[in-house]
């Protein structure tokens, strides 16, 4: 763009300047011409006063009377009876020559001068005509070198703005340069920078929660994969296979949700949500994972507790809080679930855990976080909002989490009951 720029700008100034070159040159010619025409001219006239005068005056007119007048120049007198008279010029060549009559035809003059200063002027103009072109190309030069510079560094940095688009990495705006159509394209491009930023970033967000919401899962399912392979039981490798098959469909539900959430925004399809019967599910998964470890998960329910919510959203918070529990935590959990007015609340209590955050850190901030990463605490609190609810920290000591979500009130109230140990509990035996 450079080279081309800049050679564009110096073939229009070298026509303008030679046009003007051969214009001022022709001109200059024309008028120096002129002026030597116009000094034999009044040579002739003078000679031809001097020469009346000095024949009225009876006076000889000679060669030498002639040179005194005309000096180089030539000049000859051409009397009436034929005589005539002319003085010895110094140079011979080229000549402008001019001729005087006498009103009363007794005599004429022819002078003539030598064209050899005239051309000597021409030269010099052309000369200098020659040396004001090249000082204007090179004027010129110097003037579209930094115009191109100051075009193309702007597009340099534009097309170095563009490749960068694609990368994600956060780049400055570009700044403005005074043309009005790189300022318009570099605007456009900011504008589309931003959004490619918000798009691979959105992507690689979803990237790493579901790394990090399917790790934990995934190693329980691991666990229970191992089970079935040394269970001689075929009746127990049925039923540990297919709650395997309930924890891939799960997971995948996760991840589909995850990456329609981040691409489209967190909707939700809330339907009427058992949270004791979702809990139970939830339970049954996180059993392997949790007996290695020799902890336990208790259900405690007030009666039946339903929720209007979206069933794969509220089933992977309560399982982002039993895997917070799990690797944070230390001792057996307790969730407990009840009504409070037009809620529907569910708790996740670590029994023996302690919440190691400074005073003020919100631990659902993203990237908030005492030993993890920040990223799923932040993802609960999402999928909780997305169905209109709350999910809360009540308390540190020990750690309680609180998810508050829509009571559904189409249900009937129920007594409160406690699940005893061997249905609602699941732990070593």
């Amino acid at each position: 763009m450079y080279r081309r720029f800049l050679s564009a700008t110096l073939r229009v100034a070298l026509v303008t300047v030679l046009m003007l070159a051969v214009v001022l040159g022709s001109v200059s010619a024309y008028f120096i011409r002129q002026i030597y025409l116009g000094q034999v001219e009044a040579l002739a006239s003078r000679t031809l006063a001097a020469v009346a005068f000095r024949q009225a005056s009876s006076l000889e007119v000679s060669p030498e009377y002639l040179d005194s007048i005309a000096g180089r120049d030539e000049v000859i007198v051409t009397f009436a009876d034929g005589r005539v008279v002319a003085n010895d010029p110094e140079h011979r060549g080229p000549m402008f020559v001019a001729t005087r009559e006498d009103p009363m035809g007794e005599l004429s003059v022819t002078a003539a001068t030598s064209q050899t200063p005239s051309y000597l002027m021409i030269g010099l103009v052309a000369l200098v005509t020659v040396l004001v072109s090249a000082i204007s190309l090179a004027v010129a030069y110097r003037v579209a070198d930094r115009e191109s510079r100051r075009v193309n560094q702007p597009l340099g940095d534009l097309a170095a703005h563009a490749e960068t688009i694609g990368s994600g990495r956060p780049t400055r705006k570009a700044k403005p340069t005074g043309i009005d159509e790189v300022d318009r394209i570099a605007r456009v491009l900011d504008d589309r920078a931003a959004r490619v930023r918000e798009v691979l970033e959105a992507e690689r967000r979803t990237s790493r929660e579901m790394s990090h919401q399917v790790r934990t899962p995934l190693t329980a399912l691991s666990l229970r994969l191992e089970e079935i392979i040394l269970t001689d039981d075929l009746a127990e490798a049925k039923a540990e296979a297919a709650v395997g098959v309930v924890q891939v469909e799960r997971l995948t539900d996760v991840i589909d949700q995850l990456v329609k959430g981040r691409r489209e925004g967190v909707r939700s399809e809330q339907e009427v949500l058992d949270l004791a019967r979702m809990a139970s599910e939830q339970m049954v998964e996180w059993y392997p994972a949790f007996d290695i470890r020799r902890r336990r998960i208790t259900l405690q329910a007030n009666g039946t507790v339903r929720a209007w919510a979206s069933r794969a959203g509220q089933t992977q918070v309560l399982s982002t809080l039993l895997e917070n529990c799990l690797v944070h935590g230390r001792g057996d959990v307790l969730i407990r679930l009840r009504e409070s007015g037009t809620s529907a609340l569910m708790e996740v209590v670590d029994t023996r855990g302690v919440m190691r955050l400074k005073e003020g850190q919100d631990p659902f901030e993203r990237g908030v976080s005492a030993t993890g990463t920040g990223l799923g605490l932040a993802l609960a609190r999402t999928l909780v909002a997305a169905d209109d609810g709350d999910v809360q920290m009540t308390s540190r000591r020990p750690p309680t989490f609180t998810v508050y979500l829509p009571r559904y009130h189409g249900q009937g109230e129920a007594a409160p009951v406690q699940q005893e140990p061997g249905s609602g509990q699941i732990g070593p035996m």
